[in-house]
């Protein structure tokens, strides 16, 4: 068995930092380290608090608490896992796979796998029906094909939404999403209603609420198999200087870590 070496990089004002690597023979002895340019480097910073810059490698499980962290959950997680043939609790094959685009700024890359083209390719309505119908099976398929990696117990993909023209993208190699789209939970009838609802009374309570809104597959149905929830990501911005690629502007990562 080849021993592991994934690259771990961080974005920093629009390009990718080479932070440390995580290595070992499997996920069950897996140590993150950081590089020693990047310690050494004014103003560098964690990529978190529980990995604090240190010149020594940090134990199997302060790298597993982080780097799984990072993963999505439940039947999504069940889903990529039986797609790569792995196991759901070998999260260093799932990161592997995923790894392109998590939440924040992290970036984990296996160097022996064949590069994907950046980019954007627009998503038909026949494929935001599937994702809304077909639940967590069809956003495990999705995330698959664009390597992001997204936390949580529901169903959901990043994807990229330009809103002046009403369209939606799925992000190609290392193309960032700038919106989180799941599905209605099966086990609960109407939850993406339910969540917007309580958002938008939250907002009239004058609590500070994510941009939101409910995508329906078809105009005029509100029913679970058609709707799905979408949440512009608070860890994505634009400015003047973005980047343009496949001729939509690219958003500037930005670094953050889940305190739960």
């Amino acid at each position: 068995m080849n021993r592991l070496n994934l690259k771990v990089q961080i974005e920093i004002d629009g390009r990718f930092v080479q932070a440390g690597r995580i290595t070992g023979n499997s996920f069950k002895d897996a140590v993150f380290s950081y590089d020693e340019s990047y310690v050494s480097s004014l103003g560098t910073r964690a990529i978190s608090l529980s990995l604090p810059l240190s010149k020594n490698d940090f134990d199997s499980d302060a790298t597993k608490t982080f780097f799984d962290g990072l993963l999505p959950e439940g039947f999504t997680r069940q889903c990529v896992a039986e797609s790569i043939h792995a196991s759901p609790d070998d999260y260093i094959s799932i990161l592997r796979e995923l790894g392109h685009e998590c939440l924040g700024a992290i970036q984990i890359i296996d160097e022996g796998m064949a590069s994907v083209k950046n980019g954007y390719s627009p998503l038909t309505i026949k494929e935001i029906g599937e994702l809304a119908k077909e639940g967590a099976g069809k956003s495990a398929e999705i995330v698959i094909k664009s390597h992001l990696s997204l936390a949580g117990a529901s169903g959901k993909v990043g994807l990229y939404y330009e809103q002046s023209a009403d369209k939606w993208y799925k992000p190609q190699g290392f193309a960032p999403s700038t919106h989180i789209v799941k599905q209605s939970h099966v086990r609960y009838k109407n939850i993406v209603l339910n969540e917007q609802l309580c958002l938008l009374a939250a907002h009239k309570l004058g609590i500070e609420i994510p941009e939101s809104f409910i995508l329906r597959a078809q105009n005029g149905i509100l029913n679970d198999d058609n709707v799905l929830f979408a949440s512009r990501r608070f860890d994505r911005s634009f400015d003047n200087d973005s980047r343009m690629i496949d001729g939509l502007k690219m958003p500037y990562r930005l670094h953050q870590e889940d305190f739960a």
